[in-house]
């Protein structure tokens, strides 16, 4: 058995074996006690297996509720949104795959040695989001070296954005030493300007939503459980269901937001002696320098303003399948597009109005680019038969791809080799200008974070 077919077997048991295991080597590696680091690994796979059971188990009782509401309007969307596995399957079917692995772990080791990152990325899981974007690329222009010269890219910016967020990261989440380098934290790359517009307004900038301060105003009514009834009671309302139908759909809201932040806490857990550990470790060899290990999106799930701001964003998702213009999308798979909850939740450091607002207004251009990606993410799906067309679909997508609009100017700049002079011409020095004002902006909110910080907030 060949290395690549070793880790590729390895990967099909999930994140939940897969990452506890580099999470041990790497325990063991920077001298943390054997006993400690079983433990610390363990609970690792406890927290993965707790959150994907309590995401399940909630995408599994709101996605229908949402697509009921949709059906009941009579429009005929063909393109199905499967989520992110359909699409995980199909990415690991490109023949180009395997390479995404020494291609991740070459360039961090290289970014590392050169002093360019400060992030160890050990999420190896998420990999094929670089072989999704290298099969989209290969559509677009028929050649697998731009194809990798692109992946190569994507991943320099992934690593670099975990250098840009880390202390946000840690003042959000109180876990030292991690960050996110997961490709969707990239959307906070369009956010900055938006929300340095929301942070402007009057009345915006005196109300303070973190889920503290909600408490604090709202008591009874701020509390995980009962916000997640109460949301779960207007859904099932709205969706037409039956008042057993509707009751049922609260209390697994409510279940949802009630468990997050209890599994959250097994993340804390597992990752506060390694992550101290590998930071002494590598500051012994590397003086005066700060490593961070860089991890899956799940350590920010116990952010009780995420989970509540995708659920709020509901409604604006299913507006928007009715009212744009030529859409075709249905929203079922991905309906609460956590990806830009995940970016908006960090940047926002938690304030829920914000997050809110900053999902509501690139929900839109989520359908937009769903449309656009849906005839790549079919023709990937017929050419490889790794997905099957749901019955009464002519097409499948993905809503909530993480990244979107970084995606959408990186593969409009690509289409530059495909002889497409135009789009590439207008959309690069955009992307470049959009690139430093955000790096510049990120570095001003890296600096307040670490204040926060370091005065115990």
């Amino acid at each position: 058995m060949s290395g690549v077919t070793f880790i590729r077997n390895l990967l099909d048991y999930g994140a939940a074996v897969f990452l506890p295991l580099i999470m041990l080597i790497i325990a063991l590696i920077v001298r943390v006690k054997p006993g400690r680091a079983i433990s610390a690994a363990l609970t690792l796979g406890v927290a993965f297996t707790g959150m994907s059971l309590v995401i399940s188990f909630m995408t599994g009782a709101i996605s229908p509720a949402g697509q009921a509401l949709v059906q009941n309007t009579g429009l005929n969307l063909t393109a199905i949104d499967v989520g992110w596995t359909p699409v995980a399957a199909i990415a690991w079917a490109w023949p180009y795959a395997a390479l995404m692995f020494p291609l991740q772990i070459g360039i961090n080791i290289v970014m590392l040695a050169l002093g360019w990152t400060q992030v160890l990325n050990v999420d190896m899981w998420n990999v094929w989001h670089k072989a999704f974007i290298g099969a989209m690329i290969m559509i677009l222009t028929n050649s697998p070296v731009i194809a990798v010269v692109i992946c190569s890219l994507w991943i320099v910016m992934e690593l670099k954005n975990g250098d840009l967020i880390k202390n946000q990261v840690q003042a959000l989440t109180h876990v030292p030493g991690v960050t996110i380098p997961h490709c969707n934290m990239l959307d906070i790359m369009w956010m900055v300007p938006v929300n340095n517009l929301l942070e402007r307004i009057p009345f915006l900038k005196k109300i303070k939503t973190s889920p503290q301060e909600l408490r604090e105003k709202l008591g009874f009514f701020a509390e995980n459980h009962v916000l997640g009834f109460i949301l779960g009671t207007i859904l099932g309302v709205a969706s037409g269901y039956n008042a057993k139908q509707t009751l049922t759909l609260a209390i697994q809201a409510a279940a949802s937001l009630t468990l997050f932040p209890m599994v959250a806490q097994l993340f804390m857990q597992a990752l506060a002696p390694v992550s101290e550990a590998a930071g002494e470790f590598m500051k012994k060899r590397f003086p005066g320098r700060d490593f961070y290990i860089g991890l899956d999106w799940p350590i920010l799930a116990g952010q009780p303003t995420l989970w509540t701001a995708a659920i709020l964003n509901i409604p604006i998702i299913l507006l928007c399948a009715i009212l744009i213009p030529n859409n075709i999308t249905l929203p079922f798979g991905s309906i609460l597009i956590t990806s830009f909850a995940m970016a908006a939740t960090v940047l926002t450091q938690g304030d829920l109005i914000r997050t809110w607002l900053l999902m509501a207004i690139a929900t839109p251009f989520a359908f937009l680019s769903s449309n656009w990606f849906a005839p790549m993410i079919t023709q990937m799906a017929l050419q490889t038969g790794a997905v099957t067309l749901p019955e009464g679909s002519t097409q499948i997508t993905w809503l909530a791809h993480n990244a979107q609009f970084t995606k959408v100017a990186l593969f409009k700049g690509a289409e530059l080799f495909g002889g497409k002079f135009w789009p590439a011409a207008a959309i690069i020095p955009v992307f470049a200008v959009v690139y430093w004002y955000y790096v510049r902006e990120m570095k001003k909110r890296e600096a307040a974070a670490l204040a926060r910080i370091e005065r115990g907030e």
